[in-house]
């Protein structure tokens, strides 16, 4: 087999690497395969970039930017003298910060240039150790497991709140800080959990701002309706993946931000980009230990935090609290339990089906409660959405936990009579539902609530109220409590108000009444309450599909090939004579050292041949030592019309 000749820069090597190789270093820089490069040069210019390279570097490891530091200062160095480093060579090859030329291993210039400023690592630098604990599968299991069912039942209790009483949106996009707070008083949880829920809700297409009259409010989306017949490990795993891709900083809320604002949640500013590489590599981390083994109590969190400064040592100051918040959220999230990633957290972070591993360890729906003698219905586990969802219309919730309490009142009964309930329907649902008969108390507080439901309507007059109660009427015109409905007693039934249907509604039953809307013909007019929802989002760029990027990847490596054929047909030593063209020749030059003719326009209008030698590019210049003039020189990247290699 015929040696391959040693490159004479970057573009040469990538040029001789395997389209497999190829397509790794587009995997790990994903920034040069959109869009796809015309060929092996500008691929390789566009590796030799500032924004591109730092991108590069801020992924290597402490002992890679060693290793990196070491061969900037020594120059081009033979591989075999740098064989301590070989795994971080190889690192620093494959994402195409170094090359192998013809003196040996050299860096990019940029990364010099880079790295120049940079305070080298001296002396050894090992990995350092998590501090970890022996912990019980079984129980690591159950415990991630419930916290990724409380996950699933609270986005849905929170988003089938919303979807009749939804919080207004913020003018800078926001949530505020009072419908947070309802919201952890709602789901029984503190704010910090709270803006979590709703953050990850949002990542998950399932909340999203909406329309609601002129205003715009925060809404469960279309999606979210598919989601709730989803069983319930599927709706994890949903949610779960939203989490692990999305760039958003829910521990933030409720913090400053640089202008000395309070942050609120699901603020559009609330992003970080450092945050999802971040959370991978943590969870990487634990990934790397046993089932049985987890962060030790007090020390294992500080020690990844160690771990994932040494793995990415040029993130900014905050890094710490990015770790921090990703082991929290996660064990909220139920992909980590006890310090200790699941095997479904596992199977997640590998891109397999969580939801498979999960199901078993969920419980069963429930389709029935025990109603007690003290007005109270037990579920003792989860229940069917159907049945949850028809039962709260009828009991508030007075507890969460490994069973839930529902109580039964007089406002709760009232409530499902106003959604169009009878008497004779909440009986019969009762009875379906309840394993423990009915108690009498329970019936009597359903018959008495009916039978005192309406005897208050009120129409449009622009508001009035009868009722055949007429102490009840003539009591509520003479409280103090409702001077500001404006009433008047027309006639002993009959009183009129002032204030609008709507806002007189509201105040009637804060007042203890239970009114009905009377239509124009004396029918009374019951409606249930309308379901909102606003249209389901576009993904998140940051959710990345993984099936669009291999596809990606593979049209940037066919088309690096075909422009690689379409030059060598033409030869080696061809002018570029277009923008980009001239760009990747000039860089392959740098990266060569070698001299190359340029044909440039000047000031003046004179257009002339100059031999230089190309020291960088940026900000639209050429630094290069122009033969011609004996000196360095800068010239303007736009002005040159041609660039082709001397002879």
């Amino acid at each position: 087999m015929t040696a391959l000749p040693a490159p004479r820069s970057l573009a040469d090597q990538l040029r001789q690497w395997s389209e497999e190789r190829v397509a790794h270093l587009m995997r790990l820089r994903p920034d040069l395969a959109t869009p796809p490069p015309q060929d092996s040069t500008q691929l390789a210019s566009r590796a030799a970039t500032r924004a591109s390279a730092l991108r590069a570097l801020d992924r290597l490891t402490l002992a890679d930017l060693a290793v990196l530091h070491d061969l900037v200062t020594r120059g081009a160095t033979p591989r075999a003298a740098l064989e301590e480093g070989a795994i971080s060579l190889d690192r620093l090859e494959e994402l195409a910060l170094v090359w192998d030329g013809t003196e040996g291993l050299r860096a990019v210039t940029v990364v010099a240039e880079l790295l120049a400023r940079a305070t080298a690592p001296t002396g050894p630098v090992p990995e350092p150790a998590l501090v970890t604990s022996e912990q019980s599968p079984t129980l690591v299991a159950r415990t991630a497991a419930g916290a990724a069912f409380d996950v699933v039942r609270r986005i849905e209790v929170l988003l089938d709140h919303w979807g009749t009483q939804p919080p207004s949106v913020l003018r800078t996009g926001g949530l505020g800080v009072r419908d947070l707070k309802t919201a952890a008083l709602l789901l029984h949880v503190d704010e910090r959990e709270a803006a979590l829920l709703v953050d990850v809700a949002t990542s998950a297409a399932l909340l999203a701002p909406g329309s609601v009259g002129e205003a715009e409010a925060w809404l469960p989306t279309d999606a979210y309706d598919a989601w709730c017949r989803l069983e319930a490990a599927e709706r994890w795993q949903r949610v779960a993946r939203a989490w692990l891709t999305s760039a958003r900083t829910p521990a933030k809320v409720g913090g400053k931000d640089a202008a000395g604002k309070s942050v609120n949640a699901l603020a559009p500013a609330l992003v970080d980009p450092h945050q999802v590489d971040t959370r991978i590599v943590a969870l990487q981390q634990l990934a790397e230990l046993s089932p049985t083994e987890g962060l030790a109590t007090g020390t294992g969190l500080p020690s990844l935090v160690a771990r994932v400064r040494w793995l990415r040592p040029r993130r900014p100051s905050d890094q710490p609290a990015l770790v921090a918040s990703a082991v929290e959220e996660a064990t909220v999230l139920g992909l980590v339990g006890m310090g200790v990633l699941t095997p479904a957290g596992r199977a997640l972070l590998a891109g397999h089906d969580a939801a498979e591993i999960l199901a078993p360890l969920l419980p069963e729906p429930l389709d029935h409660v025990l109603i007690q003698g003290d007005l109270t219905a037990i579920a003792p586990g989860p229940l069917l959405p159907a049945l949850a969802a028809r039962l709260q219309q009828v009991a508030d919730v007075e507890s969460r936990g490994g069973a839930t309490v529902y109580r039964f009142a007089s406002g709760s009964l009232r409530r499902g009579l106003d959604a169009g309930w009878t008497a004779a329907e909440i009986h019969a649902f009762l009875e379906s539902v309840s394993r423990t008969p009915v108690p009498q108390p329970l019936s009597y507080l359903v018959d008495d609530t009916a039978r005192t439901y309406g005897t208050v309507r009120v129409g449009y007059a622009e508001a009035f109220l009868r009722s055949d109660d007429e102490a009840a009427l003539a009591h509520l015109v003479a409280d103090p409590k409702a001077a500001s409905l404006g009433l008047r007693l027309l006639a002993p039934t009959v009183v009129i108000s002032t204030a609008p249907i709507d806002v007189l509604l509201a105040r009637l039953r804060e007042l203890g009444l239970a009114p009905v809307v009377e239509a124009s013909d004396g029918t009374v007019h019951v409606a249930r309450p309308d379901t909102l929802r606003s249209r389901t989002p576009r993904s998140s760029p940051t959710a990345r599909d993984a099936a669009r990027e291999a596809a990606q990847v593979a049209a940037a490596v066919a088309a690096v090939r075909a422009g690689d054929r379409v030059a060598s047909s033409r030869g080696r030593d061809v002018i570029a004579n277009t923008p980009a063209g001239a760009l990747a020749a000039l860089r392959a030059a740098i990266e060569g050292g070698s001299s190359v003719v340029i044909e440039y326009l000047d000031n003046h209008g004179t257009r002339s041949e100059r031999i230089v030698d190309p020291r960088r590019v940026e900000g639209g210049q050429l630094t290069a030592y122009d033969h011609r003039s004996e000196d360095e020189r800068a010239f303007a990247v736009h002005r040159i019309g041609s660039v082709r290699p001397t002879d």
